[in-house]
């Protein structure tokens, strides 16, 4: 990114954006996307429906057996209808003890029918949300930061970041397995059993849900204090991820200054304070379930007394009693179930809002619906009264206005926080003016092809950026089926090819995490060979030469003027020997243009140009002064033999 001061803007994290969407809006978006995988879902509930019928069918023929056997032991007992097939196959009257065991057999069947159907829901919802929602909805959420400007780049945080593609992409995944399902199956399950507890005896079964509103109360007060507590947990845990990240960008900063203790003290701060507020949660919720199970408990109290009346005045059978138990027991463990339910839905709500954040967040720079698609680029670049502020009431640029003729080399001098970089970053649209405009060819860059317009320019930043891939690789990033040639063409032109040729296995050399295995000089030569692989009409350098030594920067320069010859170019840089070649140069000073001419017309102006050059010579002298070593005085005395400024 280029660099330059970027004033706070409003950061997804905020509380304005926080309190944007209601519970009853996530809910809606989290149902239409699981209506996008309703096939599957349809297909565990199936499932669902299966398991639970043949788990009602078991508990209905333990029931028969145990009255079955309390005829046998006392005839006075009213013997049951055995189900028409079974009772086609045995006679219970005469042969009660084979008609146990035949029941025994039926129940033994439909387990085994019961584990094979786990199995099947089990693989049914693990693909669901492992193979479908996950990396659908991850793909989503990437491809959305993918197209946001750098201006939600600078509002937000990386650890941020990193926690929403990562963490709550699987904290919306959760609704589904986690929330949704369970639900479903939860009404579904207590549907039937209310109905068949109703049918048993609809006294007794009013009697053993009485204490069941006081769950929704419970689990009502317990929604209303987790939301909070879980947006919490996610912010702490984004500090978390935040300094864990910057451990090992910075690992150079942090051993070549010996902080190793103080930063991991920091991180082990950020990872105790997340600990400690999931602490707090889980007590809470450890709380709510022993309380959701206690009110259970009471209903299996009320069952015991008043079913056990009911059987000693023979208006219910001792298996009618057991079987209503058993489907009371699972009334109470779908019921308990609502804590987990709850618990979990709190999550997801937290991980979804999070998510559709970003997926909410408006795209700022886009293409017109018809834009402008010039066969060719000559390259001709008119900023018309410019301004443009990250914060739109306080402009960085104040009333701009330049014209670069095709082929032109512009250089843009100015002391730190000028403005440099953020009118380098107007051309290929990273930022768009906050009013005025550019244009390119006598077109507005508004009305341009975005990734055309792009892939017509070539962008150099003081700091680039290299990726784990070979050097071909890195040098056709922008041209992925750019044929060798091609590719050993933009090396020559970046002066970079006969270092590349030196490499253990030359352009197939394989580069580690951000080139380290690379010096600077050499990582910036890349850069400039992937920026003019296309032929790029325009080239942006933005001060690449800012961060090197004196042998480092004859590298470079060398590179750049090789690469910008036939290409208008616009370049940010101190170096006279740039600047001496420049066709203008243009002098800004707190974002207004404070002087613009050729290299000789603004020294003899003695103006800003002068002052600027003087006060980087000065810097100059004193960084060689505090590294006065024999090569670095020989360096400098060949660049001044071959530079005098």
């Amino acid at each position: 990114m280029l660099s330059g001061s970027r004033p706070d803007v409003v950061s997804l994290a905020s509380p304005e954006t926080g309190r944007s969407r209601e519970g009853g809006s996530l809910l809606l978006r989290l149902l239409g996307l699981s209506w996008a995988y309703r096939g599957r879902v349809l297909r565990v509930l199936g499932y669902q429906i299966v398991l639970l019928s043949l788990g009602l069918a078991g508990l209905g023929l333990t029931g028969l057996a145990i009255d079955i056997l309390r005829h046998r032991l006392d005839p006075s007992n009213r013997l049951p209808d055995l189900p028409a097939g079974l009772g086609r196959l045995v006679d219970a009257e005469r042969e009660p003890m084979r008609a146990v065991l035949s029941i025994g057999a039926a129940i033994l069947a439909m387990a085994a029918a019961r584990a094979v159907i786990n199995y099947g829901y089990a693989l049914s919802v693990g693909y669901l949300v492992h193979m479908e929602i996950v990396p659908d909805l991850r793909a989503r959420v990437y491809d959305k930061l993918q197209r946001l400007s750098f201006r939600f780049f600078d509002a937000n945080k990386s650890g941020s970041l990193i926690n929403r593609v990562t963490g709550d992409v699987q904290l919306v995944r959760s609704f589904v397995d986690g929330v949704l399902l369970p639900s479903v199956i939860m009404v579904l399950s207590l549907g039937v059993y209310v109905a068949y507890m109703l049918r048993a005896h609809v006294l007794l079964t009013l009697a053993c849900l009485a204490p069941t509103p006081l769950l929704w109360i419970a689990s009502t007060l317990f929604a209303r204090w987790a939301q909070p507590a879980y947006l919490r947990n996610r912010e702490l845990v984004d500090r978390m991820v935040l300094s864990f990240t910057e451990g090992l960008q910075g690992i150079q900063v942090i051993k070549g200054l010996g902080r190793e203790r103080e930063v991991h003290r920091r991180f082990d701060e950020r990872s105790r304070e997340v600990r400690e507020q999931q602490q707090e949660t889980f007590r809470t919720v450890s709380v709510l379930s022993p309380t959701i199970d206690l009110l259970g408990q009471v209903s299996l109290v009320i069952l015991l007394g008043m079913g056990g009346l009911l059987v000693t005045r023979d208006r219910m059978t001792l298996g009618q009693l057991v079987v209503f138990a058993g489907i009371l027991q699972q009334f109470s463990g779908q019921i308990a179930s609502m804590a987990t339910i709850v618990n979990t839905a709190q999550q997801s709500f937290i991980g979804a809002k999070r998510v559709f954040e970003v997926l909410d967040t408006p795209v700022e720079i886009t293409s017109p619906e018809a834009p402008a698609r010039p066969a060719r680029v000559e390259g001709r670049l008119v900023f018309e009264r410019v301004t443009f502020g990250y914060d739109p009431e306080r402009p960085v640029l104040h009333d701009v206005h330049l014209d670069v003729a095709p082929g032109q080399f512009v250089a843009v001098i100015g002391p730190t926080g000028a403005g440099k970089s953020t009118l380098l970053s107007l051309i290929p649209r990273f930022y768009d003016p906050t009013s005025g405009r550019v244009l390119l060819d006598g077109i507005d860059l508004r009305r341009h092809d975005l990734d055309q317009i792009r892939r017509r320019m070539g962008v150099v930043f003081q700091d680039n950026f290299l990726f784990s891939n070979t050097v071909a690789a890195n040098i056709a990033f922008g041209a992925p089926h750019a044929t060798r040639e091609q590719i050993e063409r933009a090396a020559v032109i970046a002066c970079a090819h006969e270092f590349i040729r030196e490499l253990p296995e030359g352009y197939d050399t394989e580069l580690g995490e951000a080139a380290a295995n690379l010096s600077g000089g050499q990582r910036q030569r890349l850069a400039i060979a992937r920026a003019v692989l296309l032929d790029p009409p325009l080239l942006l350098l933005d001060d690449p030469t800012a961060a090197v030594d004196a042998s480092t920067e004859r590298e470079i320069l060398d590179a750049i003027l090789s690469a910008t010859r036939g290409r208008t170019t616009i370049m940010a840089t101190h170096r006279a020997h740039l600047l001496r070649r420049a066709h203008q140069v243009i002098v800004l000073d707190r974002g207004r243009i404070a002087e613009r001419g050729t290299h000789e017309e603004l020294l003899r102006r003695r103006g800003h140009y002068a002052s600027a050059l003087a006060l980087h010579d000065a810097h100059a002298v004193g960084a060689r002064a505090d590294d006065d070593t024999p090569s670095r005085r020989a360096a400098a005395g060949a660049r001044a033999a071959e530079d005098p400024a």
